[in-house]
């Protein structure tokens, strides 16, 4: 994709992760798994996200990293429009007329640079570095820190979807000016 600059002062390259990062991939979704199970979240603490998902990512060509000097911080599945279970959204709507967008699933940190913006940054980049207007995305109601990376960044909730039991359904819908 492209490098971004973020406040922890380095330049973040944001990419297509590589078949041989399968392992450094799982380290970091394994570190949020950790984390969410801190904060008392369910969510994750079971076999989900596994490395044959993150493979299928990898092979379908969704699956992408930021490192910063070499070392892989964060990793994010980027899919698009149709994303069956978000036709089923409930109290409340996806905003916008698009008929294309792109949903982030599986958004991982690695522990030792959490809290310090990389999450946000990452999702910065992604979103500029697409051609899209509207951007969704899901959460745990008990993942507050994914919930105020959301809000920063100008995501809205705007219902709930039927995944993986309820999540919160956020959304982002770029101006075309």
């Amino acid at each position: 994709m492209r490098e971004t600059s973020q406040k922890r002062g380095n330049k973040m390259e944001i990419r297509l992760a590589f078949p041989n990062e399968v392992n450094a991939v799982m380290k970091v979704i394994e570190d949020a798994k950790k984390t969410l199970a801190k904060a008392g979240s369910d969510q994750w603490q079971n076999d989900y996200p596994n490395a044959d998902i993150i493979i299928d990512d990898i092979i379908s060509g969704q699956a992408y990293v930021a490192l910063e000097e070499g070392e892989l911080l964060a990793y994010a599945a980027v899919t698009k429009s149709p994303e069956k279970a978000y036709e089923a959204i409930y109290d409340g709507n996806w905003e916008g007329k698009e008929a294309e967008y792109l949903v982030f699933h599986r958004i991982a940190v690695a522990s030792d640079v959490q809290g310090q913006g990389v999450a946000q940054t990452f999702l910065e980049g992604l979103i500029e570095g697409f051609d899209y207007l509207d951007f969704r995305s899901d959460t745990h109601d008990q993942n507050k820190v994914m919930q105020h990376i959301f809000e920063k960044l100008g995501f809205k909730q705007v219902g709930k979807v039927p995944v993986d039991g309820e999540r919160l359904a956020y959304q982002k819908v770029k101006s075309n000016v």
